[in-house]
């Protein structure tokens, strides 16, 4: 009899510790997405259309016209595991320490990065429909656009 319990408990054992590890792999965080090389975000994106607007406390107004950018605007973002941001704006680069730039979110257009030199701020949207350029000096916002909705 013993020995039967004792195989049972085993069994039982078995199960349910294959059971968590496959609830783990469903739900648990297993680090960054393969995809990314190692990279907590990475990806690169082109935008095809350019609007200006005026901006003040209360947001965007007074847009101008919606235009076509010809050629077309690439924009590439890696965000290392360590924090370490590379910004690939059109051939120029710039690098941020995890400290220098934010990772929030907006009911508008979801999650996105933050980046701020001088007066000027960059937000560049984690789905890469939109990358917004803020002129602060002056209120202005410039709207990157992948397509015209």
């Amino acid at each position: 009899m013993i020995n039967l319990l004792k195989t049972i408990s085993k069994t039982a054992l078995f199960k349910a510790s294959f059971f968590a590890a496959l609830f783990c792999l469903a739900a648990c965080n297993l680090g960054p997405d393969p995809d990314a090389d190692g990279a907590r975000f990475n990806r690169r994106f082109h935008y095809y259309y350019v609007q200006d607007c005026r901006f003040d406390s209360f947001g965007a107004y007074d847009c101008g016209p919606i235009r076509s950018l010809s050629p077309s605007m690439t924009v590439g973002l890696r965000i290392d595991s360590d924090g370490l941001a590379s910004l690939n704006l059109d051939g120029d680069r710039y690098y941020y320490l995890e400290s220098e730039y934010t990772e929030d979110y907006d009911s508008g257009y979801g999650p996105f990065f933050g980046f701020t030199q001088d007066d000027d701020d960059l937000t560049i949207y984690k789905s890469g429909e939109v990358m917004a350029y803020w002129d602060n000096a002056n209120g202005l916002v410039t709207y990157y656009f992948f397509d015209l909705y």
